[in-house]
């Protein structure tokens, strides 16, 4: 799921269209909050039962080459195998984008 954080507004049509995206779209700044993004680029995973199971950087790159540094893939891979997050990292940790239009960090 993609989750929409702009002071423009987009359909989720929109973006699907845009980004070629199969996937559903989202427009809803509560759902970033409630996971406690504040900026921007961030991922936040979500277990099925709705805890936060990681928030933070896809990576340390502007484009993911490392593998070691994919943290969104790798806490993504631990929570489908049942694992408890290895991700300590603060470059993973911390955000470092622009701000959320909704932030009150």
């Amino acid at each position: 799921m993609v989750v929409l954080m702009n002071n423009k507004y987009y359909t989720p049509t929109q973006v699907k269209q845009k980004f070629d995206l199969t996937l559903p779209v989202v427009v809803d700044p509560a759902l970033a909050i409630n996971c406690g993004v504040y900026s921007t680029p961030q991922a936040a995973i979500i277990s099925s039962d709705g805890t936060l199971y990681y928030r933070g950087n896809y990576n340390t790159s502007r484009y993911c080459t490392n593998a070691k540094t994919e943290y969104a893939r790798i806490a993504l891979d631990e929570m489908l195998n049942n694992k408890t997050i290895s991700i300590k990292n603060p470059l993973a940790l911390t955000a470092y984008g622009c701000s959320l239009p909704q932030c009150r960090k």
